[in-house]
């Protein structure tokens, strides 16, 4: 394995980076966002913190800001995270990989999967609820919410520019499995546990509709850094992403 990358330096990073970037463009391999060079500056000063970045060579950085790029992902609207990863196929042992954030996961969902509008609501125990299935599309038919007991459940109802209507429902067991398997599990998902539910049951229902939608690249869509945790080398820093948990893919479709 290769040692000869002992130090992180943003500035000579990000030039070797953007004449990458230029580099496929002029060839046509690529097509990059108007204002790219802004977005490496800001993402290369954020990567700087992150543990064993100076291991990561700048083609794993080039291709990883591509992947944000075809993805439509702005990394200044908190649309993704990145993390370093082991790798055996890299020289150096390791590699960047980005992760989905909330804000990208909406973002996308509306640009390119004909998403109007997703709204999350949480099932509490004493709640009257009476869903059905008409034709294999779940409709609830009636919710009256009591906002007392705990929570028990979940659902997203998804509309769609056509006018079109989506419900998809998550148990408590599923949304405790997200839970105990969030990046932060002292941190946000305890103190503002209603918010973080919601937010996870909008996170898995987009990430459905992306997955099956043939306008986006879902590949990196369930990339989760293997540590669960995403390591910066100064605790004061500013954490670049939100704590996504960690998801494995399902074969129930919206």
């Amino acid at each position: 394995m290769s040692t000869n990358i002992t130090t992180f330096n943003p500035q000579t990073a990000r030039a070797s980076v953007i004449k990458q970037m230029e580099s496929m463009a002029t060839s046509e391999f690529i097509s990059l966002p108007e204002k790219f060079k802004q977005s490496v500056f800001f993402a290369m000063e954020k990567l700087s913190t992150l543990k064993d970045i100076e291991q990561v060579e700048p083609i794993s950085i080039t291709k990883a800001f591509l992947k944000m790029f075809s993805n439509k992902l702005d990394f200044q609207k908190n649309h993704c995270y990145f993390f370093v990863q082991n790798d055996k196929n890299s020289s150096t042992g390791k590699s960047l990989r980005f992760g989905w954030q909330y804000q990208g996961l909406i973002a996308v969902a509306k640009d390119t999967c004909n998403v109007e509008d997703i709204i999350p609501v949480l099932i509490n125990a004493d709640d009257e609820v009476e869903m059905i299935y008409e034709n294999g599309v779940l409709i609830v038919k009636n919710h009256k919410p009591t906002f007392k007991g705990e929570v028990t459940g979940g659902y997203c109802v998804i509309s769609f520019k056509d006018k079109g209507i989506r419900s998809r429902y998550y148990t408590k067991a599923q949304l405790d499995q997200r839970r105990d398997k969030s990046m932060a599990k002292q941190g946000n998902f305890w103190a503002w546990e209603r918010e973080m539910y919601e937010k996870t049951l909008i996170n898995a229902t987009i990430k459905r509709i992306i997955e099956t939608s043939s306008n986006t690249d879902s590949n990196d869509l369930y990339a989760e850094p293997e540590t669960i945790e995403v390591t910066h080398r100064d605790v004061m820093q500013e954490v670049i992403q939100q704590g996504e948990p960690v998801e494995q893919r399902e074969k129930v479709l919206i």
